[in-house]
């Protein structure tokens, strides 16, 4: 276990719910049955030493832990007309307990809405975000698919110290953290909501103005928060979000534990027009490239002692997080390919809102996760295609030509 997975295996101390690392995917109703999904998982999972494995609290190593029970770890029910409450009530149940590992599959159908919902749900402490897609994909998926992209480590270089200008662990005064108007107390509760977009429109925005795919998608997370504080009848001012950095590489990809490190973010809210706020974004984008972030901050961060990092992830300047995951090749499960897909964290304290960008071959989808005492924010992914639109629509003259983009 390395530092940040002893630091997240700290959570329950103290009456702390853990932090869940959510896996959902969406195939057509009657896509298969409950029974075919727990014969897959049956039979794949002796082969994933990430689902028989727990963090406790204090340990340096992972916990082997009693074999999965199929029947106790993957379910299913009928929701018919509340696929979305349902869901929300799955959020907030308590993964299995020792000495059972903590990981649930449950299978929603909803033939009302056509649909049936995968929800795989794990200990964050045991896996991060790319993790989970990794491990659900070899749990599940007919053959193998590659996930999201690998992280590339570069050749060896001189140490570059550029990514201490904005460390994650600096602290950020609470108007520079929370949306205008969303200063309610949190209720401890969270609530889905998301939205869906063809992949190939996104990447069309992208390659138009010659910028990255989460470069459009943070540029139109900025135009939904503008919107919202607008809404709100609130100041509209930047916030900073939390970015998850992925080191996972290739070779990891299904090894318990955490690789990614976070990264701070200014989204420029109060920048008016969407070429303005485009061109704000893929310049910090680029410049956490450049910095050393992902190899000097990594590297950093593996150093610190668990019980520090545990104190520093709970501190309040990690209100919203923002994080883009692609799930590349023909993912299908028992013969159906997934109608939509999302990865997102839960239950970091004090956390407002996780926006999630979950990529397949034919679909992305924004999904918001937030906190039920703030109702507007169900909101936010509709506002994030108006923004992602109002990205399309622009003119030469509006874009971020001779900045960074071209025409």
């Amino acid at each position: 276990m390395n530092a940040l997975d002893r630091a997240l295996a700290l959570f329950p101390e103290g009456g702390r719910a853990r932090m869940t690392v959510v896996h959902v995917l969406d195939f057509p109703a009657g896509a298969f049955t409950l029974d075919e999904l727990r014969a897959r998982a049956a039979e794949r999972l002796p082969g994933l030493e990430a689902l028989g494995v727990a963090a406790v609290a204090g340990a340096r190593t992972w916990t082997r832990t009693v074999p999965a029970e199929i029947g106790a770890h993957v379910g299913g029910e009928r929701v018919d007309g509340r696929l979305a409450e349902a869901t929300d009530e799955l959020l907030g149940e308590p993964l299995p307990a020792r000495p059972a590992p903590a990981w649930d599959l449950r299978l929603l159908t909803c033939g009302v809405e056509e649909v049936q919902r995968l929800c795989f749900r794990i200990d964050h402490a045991v896996t991060d975000g790319v993790g989970a897609a990794h491990l659900v994909g070899a749990l599940l998926a007919d053959e193998p698919v590659d996930g999201p992209h690998p992280y590339r480590p570069p050749v060896p270089r001189p140490a570059r110290l550029a990514w201490l200008g904005s460390s994650p662990f600096g602290t950020y005064p609470e108007h520079e953290t929370v949306p205008a108007g969303c200063g309610a107390p949190p209720s401890g509760r969270a609530a889905m909501a998301y939205a869906d977009v063809p992949d190939a429109a996104l990447r069309a925005v992208a390659a138009r103005w010659g910028v990255g795919v989460n470069d459009v998608y943070l540029a139109a997370v900025t135009g939904a928060l503008a919107a919202l504080q607008r809404r709100q009848g609130g100041e509209v001012r930047d916030l900073r979000v939390v970015m998850p950095m992925s080191v996972r590489t290739r070779e990891a990809r299904l090894s318990p534990g955490n690789a990614a490190l976070p990264a701070m973010l200014r989204l420029p809210c109060a920048t008016a027009g969407a070429g303005g706020r485009l061109e704000s974004v893929t310049g910090q984008a680029r410049a956490h490239k450049d910095s050393g972030l992902r190899e000097g901050g990594w590297r950093t961060l593996l150093r610190l002692p668990p019980r520090l990092l545990h104190r520093s992830t709970v501190r309040a300047v990690f209100r919203m997080a923002a994080s883009h995951i692609r799930i590349h090749g023909a993912y299908r499960v028992l013969g159906s390919a997934p109608l939509g897909t999302s990865v997102f964290g839960l239950n970091s304290p004090g956390m407002l809102g996780y926006f999630s960008l979950t990529r397949t071959a034919a679909t992305a989808r924004f999904t918001v996760v937030h906190d039920r005492s703030h109702t507007a924010a169900a909101e936010l992914p509709g506002r994030w295609v108006e923004a992602l639109d109002e990205l399309g629509a622009l003119d030469e003259r509006d874009g971020p030509e001779g900045r960074g983009g071209r025409p």
